[in-house]
């Protein structure tokens, strides 16, 4: 989910370029052709961002898995301390307090520490295909003798045969 994030976000960006572009007027003659494709669903949906997906998952379970056990050691002293502290001693109480401060820091760098290999695989994928797409782009404007290609989500509806969101994706699948 983050990584969707992430690519959302840095696509956004190009995107609204060409939502903004001034050449929008369609000529009188209604003689313009235009296409649509989602940048973030064509690299979500391709092998390689499945497979980059899988091995961060993969990479994380340790992770995920440290993560469940901090959670559940912080709700467990929670608990302890609901449960005792009218019979704790301040000292006692310090401490437990200590020691739930110290796995919360401990949660929330682990959380950072996620975020930021998420991020970092996210720009390895961005830096490998984004290049490909981009040709790819370019091929299936020329050959639709398309003169505008807008972001899918600048558009309230388009005829399907003018989404080349899956073409992108099966072209992306061939390059290696």
């Amino acid at each position: 989910m983050i990584m969707r994030k992430i690519l959302a976000t840095s696509l956004l960006a190009s995107s609204l370029l060409l939502a903004a572009t001034p050449a929008l007027a369609v000529t009188a003659n209604g003689g313009m052709r235009v296409a649509v494709f989602d940048r973030e669903a064509a690299l979500l949906a391709s092998d390689v961002a499945k497979a980059a997906q899988d091995k961060l998952n993969a990479d994380m379970k340790p992770l995920r898995d440290k993560h469940e056990q901090l959670r559940r050691d912080i709700k467990a002293m929670e608990e302890r301390f609901q449960k005792e502290v009218a019979t704790m001693t301040e000292k006692d109480k310090r401490a437990l307090r200590a020691q739930a401060d110290a796995k919360a820091q401990e949660f929330n760098g682990l959380i950072q520490q996620v975020q930021k290999r998420t991020q970092d695989a996210q720009q390895e994928l961005l830096r490998r295909l984004l290049p490909s797409m981009e040709t790819i782009v370019e091929d299936l404007r020329k050959a639709g003798n398309y003169d505008i290609i807008l972001d899918r989500r600048a558009a309230v509806y388009v005829s399907p045969e003018f989404d080349l969101t899956r073409r992108v994706t099966d072209r992306l699948n061939v390059v290696k």
